[in-house]
């Protein structure tokens, strides 16, 4: 709409409106078919006034491939942590080079001013 090409715009809105209703995207269509979701605040707030709390509801499994990743990431670390008996040993050594490589760079640092000023 910006460039002026109403045609183009108006052709790319009747594809993205077909290609949201055959793919049962637009939320008429999901709200019939599962009665289980809470999709409004008024739906929220009538859950809330009849129940007189919000319910928790925990799946004991993970829902998708982010959930199992998260999972998948807890457990590695927690056994890194546990498990690993030289961890801290690694982390200080590490550190330590660290350390040394930031030294060594501020005297080359030191020594190419020392140079430039001889020149």
């Amino acid at each position: 709409m910006d460039a002026g090409d109403i045609d183009g715009f108006t052709k790319m809105q009747k594809a993205y409106d077909s290609l949201m209703k055959s793919g049962k995207f637009t939320a008429a269509q999901n709200k019939g078919e599962s009665g289980n979701v809470i999709d409004s605040i008024g739906e929220l707030v009538a859950l809330c006034e009849r129940e007189g709390f919000i319910p928790r509801y925990y799946v004991d499994t993970p829902n998708d491939k982010v959930d199992r990743t998260i999972q998948d990431l807890q457990t590695y670390t927690q056994t890194l942590i546990n498990e690993e008996a030289n961890l801290g040993t690694m982390i200080e050594s590490a550190l330590k080079k660290i350390e040394a490589d930031k030294e060594r760079e501020a005297q080359v640092d030191v020594d190419d001013i020392d140079e430039d000023l001889e020149e």
